[in-house]
């Protein structure tokens, strides 16, 4: 057996891979046991399916392209964005962070020692000069 017959499926394996692949709110049949009783197997021949190769490494495989897919990956910053400017909070934070737009600015503390090798009085100084940084940033912020 060569490396291709490996990876070929049955029709009817490639057709339930196909149907496992698809968003569950648009499968036909829409269960596991109408999707059986469609092919003419049982479910615990879908099952063993899942489980074994050549199968298990096609359905990883195709659902690593699929959650992959810059489309995909469009739309759904597309919905975050519509839901964000409707008002919805958790959307915009969440289309910010993935568009890196809300990334916390990186806090860079320089000494020549180790923070442990510091005293509480250099710690709280240090601690000091990085909040005195942070206001005078906050401060340069307009709310509109």
């Amino acid at each position: 057996m060569n490396q291709n017959d490996e990876l070929e499926l049955s029709a009817q394996q490639t057709q339930y891979l196909d149907w496992l692949c698809t968003a569950p709110s648009e499968r036909v049949p829409p269960s596991k046991h109408k999707m059986a009783v469609h092919l003419g197997v049982n479910e615990t021949t879908l099952r063993r399916w899942e489980k074994r190769e050549p199968f298990l490494s096609l359905w990883k495989a195709k659902v690593d392209d699929i959650q992959g897919s810059p489309e995909r990956t469009q739309r759904l910053l597309d919905t975050l964005y519509s839901k964000a400017l409707e008002g919805d909070t958790k959307s915009a934070q969440l289309y910010l962070q993935a568009t890196n737009r809300m990334a916390p600015a990186t806090v860079t503390v320089q000494s020549s020692k180790q923070a442990s090798q510091l005293s509480d009085e250099e710690l709280d100084q240090l601690i000091a000069a990085v909040a005195e940084r942070e206001k005078a940033s906050r401060a340069q912020l307009k709310v509109v």
